[in-house]
């Protein structure tokens, strides 16, 4: 049992749990061809995922959604206002397999519940799995901040993927204008690079494991700070990368590197 990352940037996200013969997806930011090429990276036939799972409508997340479920007949599970705003906006068609997930849902041998984040959308999500072999995963990108409602979704989970997004000086400083700096940096925007460390703590000390980074912005992050701020942070509250947990950055398209759940 493995999470997959196929691509996690502001450009494209796409991530994969399962095994090489059955998994599920969450979110397909992906053209068809990259797709294609992520999955045969690991041995990982297209016919294996069972579902997708929408976080919400942005474009990083469902820009190969309507192809890659069309071409594989693969079913489409999301809220109600993304999957309203997808197909109204004609960017998902409505022949395609969709269901409303507002209540745990099973796909293949997994049990997925999900839980509101908070984030500039018409109805965004994230995604709690209890997986077949009985570990537990969460799946948690793009929120302004940790709400209640996303820390009880997310906390006791063994792996956890959790947005890091901006390191604040870049986006302060950065070339962005000023109401692209508020949107991100506000309570319906995305996780900083602190906020996202002190919401680690909390997870490491309910018995998360194994943590990955997501979504770093190109423009105002870097792998290498997203990492140590994280690690920095919590080695001086007394938890040692290594040792009480895994620390890794998700690249922008993946390499071909699974993580054990």
């Amino acid at each position: 049992m493995f999470c997959y990352n196929l691509c996690s940037s502001s450009r494209g996200n796409s991530t994969f749990l399962g095994d090489t013969g059955s998994g599920i997806l969450f979110d397909a930011g992906i053209g068809i061809r990259n797709f294609q090429k992520a999955l045969s990276l690991a041995g990982i036939s297209p016919q294996a995922i069972h579902a997708i799972f929408i976080s919400h409508e942005h474009s990083d997340h469902v820009k190969g959604l309507d192809i890659i479920a069309g071409r594989f007949d693969i079913p489409i599970y999301g809220s109600r206002g993304t999957l309203e705003f997808l197909v109204h906006h004609g960017l998902l068609s409505a022949s395609r397999k969709l269901h409303i997930l507002d209540a745990p849902v099973e796909a293949g041998s997994f049990l997925v519940t999900p839980f509101s984040t908070p984030h500039d959308s018409a109805e965004s999500i994230g995604f709690h799995i209890d997986c077949p072999n009985g570990k537990s995963a969460a799946i948690c990108t793009d929120l302004g901040y940790p709400s209640e409602t996303v820390m009880q979704g997310i906390l006791g989970c063994d792996f956890v993927m959790l947005e890091s997004n901006y390191d604040r000086k870049m986006l302060l400083t950065g070339s962005y204008p000023a109401f692209l700096k508020q949107r991100i940096s506000s309570r319906s925007g995305h996780l900083s690079n602190d906020q996202c460390a002190q919401t680690l703590e909390q997870l490491v000390q309910s018995g998360t494991s194994r943590i990955a980074l997501a979504h770093l912005s190109e423009e105002n992050n870097r792998p290498e700070l997203a990492h140590a701020y994280s690690a920095q942070y919590l080695a001086q509250r007394g938890m040692t990368e290594g040792i009480d947990f895994t620390l890794e950055v998700l690249p922008r398209f993946t390499e071909g590197r699974r993580i054990a759940v």
